[in-house]
Formats: C-alpha cells, structure tokens, sequence
C-alpha cells in the first residue's frame, strides 16, 4: 500500500471517528486499530493516536465551551489526578511487551464498546454546574484518575468513559459530561504525547493528515452533539467496532 493509497483510508475514517468521538466519546475505538491495520507498530500507532485525538479534542473541547458546556471548576480539579494517572499509565506502556499491549487491546475494545451501547441514556440529568464542596472534589479527583490512567495506557473510548463517569457520579447533563471530559483528554494526551515524541514513536506523515480529517470531523459532530444526536450514531459505531475488532483480532491472530 502506497501512501496516497494509505490516504483514501485513513483521512474518511478519521473524519467518521471525530464526528463520533465529539459526540459520545469511542472515536479511539475506530483510530487506534486502523493504525494498527495500516501496519504501524504498536507505541507508533498510540503515539500517532495521542496527536490525532489531542489536537481533535481540543477543537470539540473549545466548541462545548463556547456554548457552555465545560463546568470548567470540576475538569481542572479533576485534571490534577489525571495528569497523575497519565503519567504513570505512559510510564507502564513502555515497559509492557508489544504482544501483551495487542492482547489488551482486543479484550479492551469489546469491553468499552458494549458499555458504549449498554449504558443507558443520561438525558434526564439536567445538572451543568456543580458547586464545590468536599463531595464532589472527591468525586472529580476519582474521576481524574480513572481517566487518566485510562486513556494513558489504552485510549480507546476514553471519552465515552469519561460521560459515564462524569454522569454516574455527579450527574451532569451528557453534554457537559463529554465537554468536562474533551478539557481532560486534552491534557493527559499532552502529557503522554510528549514521551511518545521523544521516544520517536510519532509518525508525522500519518499523524497529521489524521488529525486534520479528525478536527473537521470534530466539528461537525460536536453541533450533533449539542442536538443530541448520540442516538444516530451510537448503532452505526457498534457495528464499525465490531467489525474492526474482529479483523484486528484476525490480523493479529489473537484468537488462539
């Protein structure tokens, strides 16, 4: 496959998964085993991935912000554990075999994916600011953590956990769920991002053209978003999963 041939795939792909990724969060999910289908080495293709998701989630982060949809207190509280989670979690990738990093990913994907379509909707929550006290300081430290560390050492379908947790434990509106979680993505993907440029683990000529196509897609996905337009998208990115899922697994031969 030559790269003009490379091209015809990943820009379409990347422009579905930050339409999807802006809305529910799971964009990952479709990102990180096209690199690796494309042939990228493992820590290339997150390293890649870290510069794609980054610069797309901060488009979509600054958009829910213009339109209110940031409680800005809360994701710069819970930025403090994340950028934690994140640093450990980059610190622990580089030490884990590539075989065992394939494997984690296809029990991981699946996993995320039908939490993805399981968890039920949150429209009936209608808080978007929370006030700070000690409970929900605790509550976004945890969430911190649990993102950080995630999206660190896998990725994929960080944002979707990142409006699971923030609905499930401080009942935010689905919207600034994913908006509070877009600021943290942004910063734990730059933190990590870092060791993945100076380890040489960051293919230019991949990355960049992904992230274009990536924050166009962002951009048109985030105005679904604020539509609530997740329950167009949602069965529409299980069956990409599914089927990405499996031909990863094949390609890699991970059944055995």
């Amino acid at each position: 496959m030559d790269y003009f041939q490379m091209l015809l795939i990943l820009c379409p792909v990347f422009f579905v998964g930050g339409i999807i990724d802006s809305i529910g969060g799971g964009g990952g999910l479709i990102a990180l085993p096209t690199y690796l289908m494309l042939g990228l080495p493992v820590r290339t293709a997150y390293g890649c991935n870290k510069l794609q998701a980054g610069l797309g989630n901060l488009v979509s982060a600054v958009k829910y912000f213009r339109n209110h949809m940031v409680d800005l207190k809360i994701a710069m509280i819970s930025a403090i554990t994340a950028l934690i989670g994140a640093y450990f979690g980059t610190k622990l990738i580089f030490l884990l075999p590539e075989a065992t990093i394939q494997k984690a990913i296809t029990i991981a994907l699946p996993i995320v994916a039908l939490i993805m379509v399981l968890r039920k909707s949150s429209a009936g929550n209608t808080i978007m600011e929370s006030e700070i006290s000690k409970k929900t300081v605790v509550q976004a430290l945890i969430v911190g953590i649990i993102m950080g560390f995630y999206n660190s050492l896998f990725g994929p379908g960080i944002g979707t956990i990142a409006i699971i947790a923030f609905s499930m434990l401080m009942h935010y509106d689905a919207r600034v769920a994913s908006g509070n979680g877009k600021v943290l993505i942004v910063l734990t993907n730059a933190l990590a991002l870092v060791s993945y440029v100076q380890t040489g683990n960051v293919d230019y000529g991949v990355a960049i053209p992904a992230a274009a196509s990536n924050i166009v897609g962002n951009l048109v996905g985030v105005n679904f978003a604020i539509k609530k337009g997740e329950k167009i998208i949602k069965p529409v990115m299980l069956v990409v999963v599914i089927l990405t899922v499996i031909k990863f697994a094949w390609d890699n031969n991970l059944w055995g």
